[in-house]
This record gives C-alpha cells, sequence and structure tokens, in this order.
C-alpha cells in the first residue's frame, strides 16, 4: 500500500471535511440574519404605518416618531440591497454542495488506495486531478468568518461530526477504510 499518497489524500479529505462543515455553518448564519432582518423590517413597517395612520388621525405628534420609523425601515431595506445575507448564504450552500462532492470522492480515492486497486501513477494523477478541481472550486466561493468557523470547528471536534487525526478520520469514513480498529 502506499502509505505516503496515501497519508497526504487522508489530509486533504480532512480540510475537505472541515472546510464543507464551515462553508455549511456560514449558510445557517447567512439563512438565520436574514431572517431576523427580513422580521425587524416587518416590524418597522407596520409600526411606521400605524404611526402614519395615526398623524392622519390625530396629528403633529405621530409624524416625528412616523419620520423616525421610515427611517430606520429605509437602513434596513439599504442593508438588504447591500448585503443580501439570502444570496450569501445561497453561495455558501452551494460551495458545501461541490465540497461535499469532492469529499466523496477523495473518500472513494482512499479506499481504492487502501485496497491496492490502482498503481502509484494512477494514484498520483488521480490524487493531483482532484487537487485541481478542489482548487477551482475554492478560488471563487464566499468568505467565511470567525464565527462560521468557530461553529464548524465546535461540530467537528467537540461534537465529533468529523476531525483530523487518525481516530477522528476513521469514525466517519466506512469500517472497511478505517486505518485503526
Amino acid at each position: 500500500m502506499d502509505n505516503v499518497n496515501l497519508g497526504s489524500v487522508r489530509e486533504t479529505f480532512g480540510k475537505v471535511v472541515y472546510t464543507h462543515k464551515t462553508h455549511e455553518k456560514a449558510a445557517e448564519i447567512c439563512t438565520c440574519k436574514s431572517n431576523w432582518v427580513k422580521k425587524i423590517n416587518i416590524v418597522l413597517l407596520s409600526l411606521t404605518t400605524g404611526n402614519a395612520l395615526g398623524a392622519i388621525f390625530q396629528g403633529q405628534p405621530y409624524l416625528l416618531l412616523t419620520a423616525i420609523l421610515s427611517t430606520l425601515s429605509l437602513l434596513f431595506v439599504v442593508y438588504q440591497l447591500s448585503f443580501n445575507p439570502e444570496q450569501e448564504a445561497l453561495n455558501h450552500k452551494r460551495t458545501a454542495a461541490r465540497l461535499w462532492f469532492i469529499r466523496e470522492q477523495y473518500q472513494n480515492l482512499i479506499a481504492d488506495i487502501m485496497s491496492q486497486n490502482l498503481s502509484i501513477d494512477d494514484i498520483v494523477t488521480r490524487r493531483d486531478e482532484l487537487l485541481t478541481e478542489l482548487n477551482k472550486i475554492i478560488q471563487d466561493v464566499p468568505q467565511t468568518d470567525k464565527c462560521a468557523y468557530e461553529r464548524a470547528r465546535k461540530a467537528l471536534k467537540l461534537q465529533e461530526e468529523m476531525t483530523f487525526n487518525n481516530k477522528e478520520i476513521d469514525s466517519f469514513l466506512p469500517k472497511n477504510l478505517r486505518l485503526i480498529e
């Protein structure tokens, strides 16, 4: 068995798992942020409408509050148009899906190396092809932030969803692909 290339492929596999999880967490954060902005905007618009009606029927005191609330509503609309957390969430989800596919290809390559079905030249060729494909994916992905990274770290390390050392990598590989029993 080619342990040198196996080690290299397993390490990259672990990194792909980590990056995949970070983009999943970033998508969750963006979706949550988008939902909160929408809810706040609905509340502000409702209050603005109520105060505008109050100004029509009750007069001056409601005009100032209506102006303040409408300004806040405008700021939230500008935020939504400028930052578009919904689109950012979609981009992270797409990235995670593409990374999932690469992750599965790496897992299959690990299986092929461990079962000794490939020559060293075939292993090197496939490893390099996957790395090139991975590079194409990560060149245009949205940036993740510290919060997404921390959530991914917690999911991977503390909740042991997926990790880097042999025992932890083995925990998310099928039994026949594990190094440690």
